[in-house]
């Protein structure tokens, strides 16, 4: 399945909007990925060395594919073998919204409680705030199971 994502970019460098509520990921600090589920929208915490792996990717002019397989995630050409992240509610959710109906927005939040500096990349049903935010070219991307 395609699906079409539109991106954003701070007008400003590094400011960006607060993520809001959401549920914490027990034990999702140190690991790889940390996840953020919200009610409209999924977040993603990265390892710095994973996040630079992955932005020229995110920011590229290239679709992208996503592939789940039975023991690992491909996305492009990058691949996470950990098994914690095919059953974690987060990808579960990440899954939900791109093979979902309506729109979907990604761009970089921040939270009080994690630490400074710390971004966060947003998958959302709702657009960011307008007053911090200008839309990029859209990214597209493939879904596949």
């Amino acid at each position: 399945m395609e699906k079409i994502v539109r991106r954003y970019s701070a007008f400003i460098p590094r400011w960006c909007q607060a993520f809001g509520d959401h549920q914490p990921d027990p034990g999702g600090e140190g690991r790889a990925v940390e996840w953020l589920i919200g009610e409209h929208s999924v977040g993603v915490i990265l390892l710095p060395e994973i996040r630079h792996r992955l932005m020229l990717d995110l920011l590229g002019p290239k679709a992208l594919e996503l592939e789940s397989a039975p023991r690992s995630v491909r996305l492009n050409r990058n691949e996470f073998r950990e098994a914690s992240i095919l059953i974690h509610p987060g990808y579960s959710a990440v899954r939900e919204l791109l093979l979902g109906e309506a729109e979907v927005h990604m761009y970089l939040t921040y939270h009080l409680i994690y630490p400074p500096g710390t971004r966060i990349i947003t998958l959302s049903r709702k657009a960011p705030l307008p007053l911090l935010y200008k839309e990029m070219a859209p990214l597209p991307l493939i879904v596949s199971a």
